[in-house]
């Protein structure tokens, strides 16, 4: 790695302003650029109690031991953050970033000092040291020492929307790349303000926003929607799996459930009601209601069309259900099956007749061990005439039985 100039070593350094010190470097500030390194612009200077700012491009010198211009005092002017700008100490020091291209997972980490690199004849922040405490300067000579602890600035995604001036906020392609249960996992460590930053940038999203909210504890999801209108809740849960929808609608006051089922848009009110009708922790409550359903006789073709052609599709989709004219179950047909099978072939051709339901009462022990048995990733769920109600998939029953201390295990691994 490049030789680097670290802010530590150059904060409370003395300032020099043609040959006397007027005092000493207070903080230092960057310019964030999209996909790029963030330049230095320039050092605060306290003077008299008043911050000014000195610009990079009018010192003569800077180094790990002091800074010095032959700009007069005159004409530097007190501080006034502009667009894009952040300062190192006040706003990034022993604050939370995300990197994103950590070796196991995404995660937050503090920002415990920064390295600046000469690029042409621009200064910028190139290297974060993410995991050591400010470094005293008689151990710079060590500084080898650290390099473990270095994440590259380009992998990481600064949270500061804790600074209004500086009307930088995060932004959705920035983070759009993780996985939704990348992002829960982040939102579980961050605090409430980061958190509602993370989901500010998301709502640009609904679909995705949906997606990572499923993913969250409900403690989190709770907090996520704390402050949002039942009518902006009632939006989210109709982005959201209706069983996940149904489970955050539970877990509100009572007094506000009612209100926020009232602004969630048709169909997804009705599949909500209709869920709201089984335990949660009974198939019924578990299942999703969003199943893609076709007649037995139709063609392998005609089913890849079908698909095609819809507006959106499952979130998971595993299987196509079978029904006949009335409703009622007659089959099951994995997604692999359709793919490799003649087009000329009927669904019912090779599709699982007469396969493993549930009822809606069947409870999780049931549902896992039927799942765990015949290898399903999708288990329909009837009623007492075989009419079909919806599925119950893996990734539904998974979370649950997931012992708690398993969850995090990602993370000890990391440490």
């Amino acid at each position: 790695m490049e030789q680097l100039l670290w802010f530590t070593e150059v904060v409370r350094n003395p300032v020099f302003v043609q040959g006397s010190e007027i005092g000493k470097v207070e903080d230092a500030v960057l310019r964030l650029e999209e996909s790029r390194y963030p330049v230095l612009t320039g050092f605060l200077v306290s003077v008299n109690d008043v911050s000014i700012f000195i610009s990079s491009d009018k010192l003569e010198h800077l180094s790990d031991e002091s800074i010095s211009t032959n700009q007069a005092l005159a004409e530097f002017s007190p501080f006034e953050r502009r667009p894009q700008e952040i300062l190192i100490e006040r706003d990034l020091l022993n604050h939370h970033l995300i990197w994103a291209k950590s070796k196991l997972r995404p995660r937050l980490v503090t920002a415990k000092d920064v390295g600046f690199g000469l690029q042409g004849t621009l200064w910028r922040a190139i290297s974060i040291d993410v995991a050591t405490a400010h470094r005293s300067r008689w151990l710079k000579a060590k500084r080898s020492a650290r390099d473990h602890s270095l994440v590259d600035w380009l992998d990481l995604v600064p949270l500061v929307g804790h600074v209004p001036s500086a009307r930088k906020r995060l932004e959705l392609r920035s983070i759009r790349k993780l996985h939704p249960a990348q992002l829960a996992d982040l939102l579980e460590e961050a605090s409430e303000v980061e958190g509602q930053e993370i989901l500010g940038a998301l709502q640009a999203d609904p679909e995705f926003e949906a997606d990572v909210v499923e993913e969250l504890a409900p403690a989190r999801q709770r907090d996520a929607i704390r402050h949002r209108t039942d009518a902006e809740v009632g939006e989210l849960l109709s982005e959201m799996e209706p069983d996940d929808a149904v489970d955050l609608l539970l877990s509100l006051d009572q007094e506000r459930r009612e209100g926020v089922l009232a602004a969630v848009p048709e169909p997804a009110r009705e599949s909500i009601n209709r869920l709201l009708n089984y335990h949660p922790e009974s198939a019924g409550g578990l299942m999703t209601t969003d199943v893609i359903t076709l007649n037995p006789g139709a063609t392998i073709a005609h089913a890849c069309d079908d698909l095609r052609s819809r507006e959106s599709l499952p979130h998971n989709l595993w299987s196509i259900f079978l029904t006949d004219d009335s409703g009622c179950l007659f089959g099951q047909i994995p997604i692999s099956a359709l793919i490799s099978a003649d087009p000329e072939d009927t669904l019912a051709q090779h599709a699982e007749a007469d396969p493993p339901v549930v009822r809606p009462d069947s409870d999780l022990s049931e549902v896992a061990v039927l799942m765990a048995d015949y290898n399903l990733a999708a288990l329909a769920v009837v009623d007492d005439s075989g009419l079909l109600l919806g599925s119950v998939t893996v990734d539904d029953v998974l979370p649950r039985t997931i012992a708690p201390a398993w969850r995090r295990r990602q993370e000890a691994l990391s440490e």
